[in-house]
């Protein structure tokens, strides 16, 4: 077969992509494939030598001298024409990364691309001054990006389930398989090191055999939270344990001054950048090895640690799940304070028991076998260029709403495939007419066509009618019988759009409401039926103008004063509140309102009134029991006994 690995990044650079790509070269020559890299190097003409294609690049001093190639590389497409290529395998994003996509569009070859690098971890180098917003807007561009990315290869190799998982959560739907990353790790082996030369380096720091000395080996940068380590040897009581930090980096003088405010010096050794081959000793040389990073892909130094037989100690994290098992490869932590624990335990166990852990974290690097590597890799190249052969050539293009529909074409297939894809996908793949669709990307969206024309039907809902989230998804499970899951994305999708907003609803309902003459509690309760999340029902309730409340109440308590008939003003009074105060206002209100309220009666003329009706009432009666009923009736009605006795000695003595 015949391979080209296409990198921004080789030798003499030293990083983990070149140790891959190195790695994989050999393993896969070692084959008997026909291997070439195409990077760039520090110049403005093009060189190949030994199957190495160099394009011209520029060299970026800041990201630790890094080359950058433009993807516009035309003089160099006559150069991968004729290597012939079986396979494109690209291993970085950016300038060669670019050019190795169109040669793979261009030359008509199965593209392979290898995810190293979870870039949503280093935000922070271009956002200096640490704002929210350019923090997010970085994150949601590099998501979208590896999402593209991904989508544009036949297939994903991931060096790690961690990384495979967060390729999944960007949208990634191209098969990914996880590859670990071979690593030469014989030369990690201590018999096959100097033993003198190993003990200088212990000396030439002034350690003693009687040290408790742990290793970091990596770059120095803020994302490997060197501080966690660095605080922790602060804080042991251990007058015997140092820290030894290998490599160089842009934030040394960061943790330097860590070092200095914990007043740790004579603790912390800072050795710098150490030359490739002489890695091995500084693990070697010392007795664990520590690393506190969250933002590895695949831990390359937690296996090179392993291989020299070292114990390590890292924070809980997926690419850790195979390889550190603890108190026997290993020992995990969250904070400097259980990462003393942790060193205390370990340095507690006798020389003897520390021995025996060696061969265990020896034997959890075997996985990683340059061959085993190899043969995994190419596995994923015969996958991807079988799924290549069975791709489908785009015919034709329409655009419908938010969609397009495309007719897809196969050599294998009498009839062409209509089916339809989300606008924006149609821009991030960069389909035309012509464009080669895998097999699996096309079953993936016929697979998605009833979801879609779910989502169509739902979004024409929302439009057309005012709509809560709970309300659609209801209309997704009862009218348009989808699934629970996918009426929830079909929510999350039209809230992406705006074309369902709760708060808004709350809002805007609340006040026309209001303005119908609903009062709170009935507000409330038909927001809480629409499905308002009981936050957002009391945010919007809080916002109804207490003038519109009374309103309300005033015009209620007009039409339910003409069934208060026969009782006095104070009765008449409590009645409208107790009423209001059931029609759902606050008591404040239904007060407030009653007593404001103007009767068009005096207590006397509804008195008299009353008196008359009691009279027929009790005309059987005789007196004196007669009267006492008629008085009792009025006290009832809310009348005082003075009222009433005015009223009734007036008539006694007109009777006279």
């Amino acid at each position: 077969m015949r391979i080209g690995l296409f990198t921004d990044a080789y030798l003499p650079d030293i990083n983990g992509v070149v140790s891959s790509v190195v790695t994989l070269k050999k393993a896969l020559e070692e084959l008997g494939h026909t291997v070439f890299v195409i990077s760039n190097h520090k110049s403005s003409k093009i060189s190949l030598e030994d199957h190495v294609l160099r394009l011209p690049g520029l060299e970026l001093k800041k990201f630790y001298g890094y080359k950058m190639s433009s993807p516009f590389q035309f003089e160099a497409f006559e150069y991968v024409r004729n290597m012939d290529l079986d396979v494109v395998h690209v291993q970085t994003e950016f300038g060669v990364g670019m050019f190795a996509r169109q040669c793979a569009k261009n030359f008509n070859i199965p593209l392979v691309y290898t995810y190293h690098t979870t870039y949503e971890d280093y935000t922070h180098y271009i956002n200096p001054m640490d704002l929210e917003t350019v923090e997010h807007m970085g994150k949601l561009a590099i998501r979208s990006l590896s999402k593209i990315l991904g989508n544009g290869a036949q297939a994903v190799i991931a060096p790690s389930e961690k990384t495979r998982n967060t390729l999944i959560s960007y949208g990634v739907n191209t098969p990914i398989y996880v590859v670990p990353t071979g690593l030469d790790l014989s030369s990690f082996d201590r018999n096959n090191l100097d033993a003198k030369k190993v003990k200088e380096i212990r000396s030439s720091l002034g350690l003693t055999e009687e040290d408790h000395v742990v290793v970091f080996v990596g770059r120095i940068a803020k994302e490997k939270s060197i501080d966690i380590p660095i605080r922790a040897v602060a804080k042991s009581k251990d007058e015997h344990l140092h820290l030894v930090i290998v490599g160089g980096g842009t934030d040394e003088g960061y943790y330097k001054e860590i070092v200095d405010e914990q007043n740790c010096n004579d603790r912390v050794h800072f050795v710098g950048r150490v030359p490739k081959e002489k890695i091995p000793y500084y693990y070697a040389a010392f007795d664990c090895f520590v690393s506190a990073s969250m933002t590895e892909t695949q831990g390359m130094t937690y296996i090179e640690a392993l291989a020299s037989g070292l114990c390590v100690f890292g924070r809980r994290d997926e690419v850790l799940n195979d390889l550190v098992f603890e108190d026997k490869t290993g020992y995990y932590f969250d904070d400097e304070n259980e990462l003393v624990e942790k060193f205390d335990l370990f340095f507690s166990k006798s020389k003897e028991q520390r021995e025996m852990m060696v061969n265990e974290c020896i034997a959890k690097t075997e996985p990683f076998d340059t061959e085993l590597f190899a043969h995994k890799a190419l596995a994923v190249y015969e996958q991807a260029i079988d799924d290549f052969s069975q791709a489908f050539v785009v015919e034709k293009i329409k655009m419908v709403d938010d969609y397009v529909r495309l007719t897809v074409q196969r050599d294998s297939d009498r009839e062409p495939i209509k089916f339809l894809i989300p606008l924006d996908d149609f821009f991030d793949l960069k389909i035309s007419v012509n464009t080669i669709l895998d097999a699996y990307l096309v079953e993936n969206y016929l697979e998605l066509q009833d979801f879609y024309k779910a989502l169509k039907m739902a979004q024409t809902r929302a439009l057309s009618v005012d709509c809560t989230a709970h309300e659609i998804e209801e209309y997704c499970l009862r009218r348009l019988d989808v699934s629970s899951e996918d009426a929830q994305t079909i929510v999350q999708e039209l809230e992406q759009k705006g074309l369902i907003n709760d708060r808004q609803y709350a809002m805007e309902k609340a006040q026309v409401w209001h303005s119908y003459g609903q009062n709170s509690a009935q507000i409330r309760n038909k927001l809480y039926k629409a499905g308002v999340d009981k936050d957002l029902i009391e945010e919007a309730i809080s916002t109804l103008e207490e003038t519109t409340e009374i309103k309300n109440a005033y015009a209620v308590a007009k039409r339910l004063v003409h069934n208060l008939k026969e009782q006095s003003n104070r009765m008449k009074r409590q009645t409208l509140t107790n009423k209001l105060v059931t029609k759902g206002y606050s008591l404040d209100v239904a007060k407030r309102v009653s007593e404001s309220f103007e009767f068009d009666e005096d207590d006397s003329k509804s008195l008299e009134l009353t008196i008359k009706k009691a009279r027929r009432l009790y005309a059987s009666f005789e007196e004196p029991k007669r009267s006492n009923k008629i008085r009792i009736y009025c006290l009832r009605k809310g009348y005082t006994s003075s009222q009433i006795d005015e009223i009734l000695e007036g008539e006694l003595v007109e009777n006279q």
